[in-house]
């Protein structure tokens, strides 16, 4: 690998500077423990040991490869720093090439990033829109409960009335809890598939072997996932909803008198007919 190449050359078979000789045992030890981490697929302890061995001892070029590591664990913008760190560090003894690689990898790194936020707007944006829808309704089927606790009131007036603005607001109850239920299916359904969805990326960015496609199923496991959160909150709460909002008692008939609640303590009244 092109971390353990540039390891053994620039760092293990290159000399200390005389003002780190103090730190250099310690920092080859960590540097060696690091590439063995980074070998391992263990990137984020190789960079946490790898700033230690900087620590130790500063050496421009381990600035290059705890980059290096962060990139791999998909840790964009703290890999994209320690570039930086390296370019602006470097002097005219560091390698031109590695320099080279360094500012492309900034510059692919910030598209990634752009990227990246550009997905998290989209998903914001949706979950927005599912959250408004969900509170529409959830206002709406307030709206109706109060109208119905309002017609009840009135039905100690007009009792033939209120059979059958119970009856209609019965039928209201039914259709707003079946629409609730109708969300939250497919709100779960969605999660459902979105978290397959994922499961299966973060299998393809476990198996995947190139930066590229570690970077590309690392994306699409993060969106994907939090597609999937989204649609079961939404579902758990369209179907507590459709729970509360669903008549809990056959429709009324005619002869009936009983005392009803409104949801969520909006009010109570009593149902008369004959």
């Amino acid at each position: 690998m092109k971390w353990v190449c540039l390891l053994s050359l620039v760092l293990l078979l290159t000399p200390p500077p005389a003002h780190a000789q103090r730190g250099a045992k310690s920092q080859a030890a960590l540097v060696k423990e690091g590439e063995r981490l980074y070998n391992a697929r263990r990137y984020r302890e190789a960079a946490d040991t790898l700033k230690k061995a900087h620590e130790a001892a500063p050496d421009v070029r381990i600035l290059y490869n705890i980059a290096r590591a962060y990139e791999q664990v998909g840790d964009l913008r703290e890999s994209m720093g320690y570039y930086n760190q390296f370019i602006s560090t470097s002097g005219g003894d560091t390698d031109p090439l590695l320099v080279k690689r360094a500012h492309s990898a900034v510059e692919r790194l910030r598209l990634l990033i752009d990227k990246e936020e550009q997905q998290q707007a989209a998903v914001d944006a949706e979950r927005k829109r599912l959250q408004d829808e969900a509170d529409a309704a959830r206002k709406q089927a307030e709206a109706e409960q109060e109208a119905a606790r309002r017609a009840e009131e009135a039905s100690q007036r007009q009792r033939q009335a209120e059979v059958q603005r119970a009856q209609a607001a019965y039928q209201r109850n039914r259709i707003a809890a079946f629409a609730l239920g109708g969300v939250s299916v497919a709100s779960v359904g969605t999660g459902i598939l979105f978290g397959l969805q994922a499961r299966s990326a973060r299998k393809d960015f476990d198996a995947a072997t190139r930066l590229e496609d570690k970077e590309s199923a690392a994306d699409s496991t993060r969106g994907k996932a939090l597609v999937a959160d989204i649609g079961f909150g939404v579902g758990l709460a369209a179907a507590i909803g459709a729970i509360i909002l669903y008549p809990k008692e056959g429709p009324p008939s005619k002869g009936e008198v009983r005392m009803t609640v409104a949801p969520q303590g909006l009010g109570a009244g009593m149902e008369v007919s004959f």
